[in-house]
């Protein structure tokens, strides 16, 4: 080797050297300056209810603030067995569901290995009322690994799920103002959709004729009605909220329907619950079509909570139109 190779590969070598002794500086600087990171106050909980369609939306957002991250991040969201846990995303996160029984509630618990400086992640639980009440409450427990290896934990206040019945007094409108009423500033709409899970024979007249009945034991008003067609018009006034309500009942592509429109959105979330269970005992002591409330199923999209639009076979698949997911119902 001649003596310039010889000083290049030792340049080269100290080169190398200097890198990666630059390389551990620049590390045990990083690891220094995250446990000087005061993370006091800076790691938050925010948390919201609100009407999503037919159901709730409950939102936990976990808010890193500091430039150091957090790690084992544990939670648990505790729910009371009156509401139904159907969707969360994103989908992708390890969720574990325990029936407390013995304490009357329920938890959803999650965790997540770490959520890095000046970050967040939200995480969306959607919750369907399974009957009026009351009422119940949501309630959170967080807790987590600071930088300085401490355990922490934040609480999120228990929040209240509106869930008393509502009371109706009819109201007559002309037919001619049912278009302009569902277009009415702050006009919030939600469907119930239902599938009767039978292999039997049944005549769709019947159900029609059930929904009717039961629209008008709730003092609706019948404002129209096409019987080729299956659909009915209903309108009335919430009495506790005096808020004008639409109801329309229809049979369509083998599904059973109630759709809801009024400025009072957890009013009518109470009130399709009330319609769907009431429709259910109808069908049910009838005896020869269905004899459990298992045999109906709800048409939401287990993905993304659309309507799907129609009710398949036993089955048979079916794919949601917004996000195209596919899907077995029953």
């Amino acid at each position: 080797m001649s003596e310039e190779e010889n000083k290049k590969n030792k340049i080269h070598g100290l080169i190398l050297f200097k890198e990666h002794d630059l390389k551990i500086k620049e590390e045990e600087k990083e690891r220094i300056t995250f446990e000087d990171v005061d993370q006091e106050n800076k790691i938050k909980l925010h948390y919201d209810l609100n009407p999503f369609a037919a159901n709730y939306k409950y939102s936990l957002n976990i808010l890193n603030e500091s430039i150091a991250p957090i790690t084992e991040i544990k939670a648990r969201v505790k729910f009371p067995h009156n509401l139904e846990l159907i969707r969360y995303s994103p989908n992708n996160i390890n969720l574990e569901l325990i029936d407390s029984k013995k304490k009357d509630s329920k938890q959803a618990n999650f965790e997540i290995d770490q959520l890095s400086g000046n970050n967040n992640t939200q995480i969306n639980f959607h919750f369907r009322i399974l009957k009026a009440n009351d009422g119940a409450e949501i309630s959170t427990y967080i807790s987590f690994v600071n930088n300085k290896d401490f355990v922490r934990v934040l609480n999120a206040d228990p929040i209240n799920v509106p869930m008393q019945r509502v009371s109706i007094a009819p109201k007559i409108i002309p037919s001619g103002q049912i278009t302009p009423f569902l277009k009415v500033e702050g006009i919030k709409k939600a469907v119930k959709s239902i599938g009767v899970g039978t292999e039997k024979d049944f005549n769709l007249d019947l159900f029609f004729n059930h929904i009717n009945q039961i629209l008008r034991s709730y003092e609706f008003q019948l404002i129209a009605r096409d019987e080729s067609k299956r659909i009915s018009w209903f309108f009335g006034t919430e009495i506790k909220v005096n808020e004008d309500i639409l109801i329309i009942g229809q049979v369509n592509q083998n599904k059973v329907e109630f759709l809801a429109a009024s400025k009072n959105h957890e009013a009518i979330i109470i009130l399709l619950t009330q319609l769907a269970n009431e429709f259910k005992k109808h069908i049910i002591s009838i005896g020869d079509i269905v004899n459990s409330e298992d045999n109906f199923y709800d048409l939401e999209c287990k993905n993304c909570g659309n309507i799907l639009p129609r009710f398949p076979k036993k089955g048979e698949t079916i794919e949601c139109p917004k996000c195209n997911k596919e899907q077995l119902v029953w």
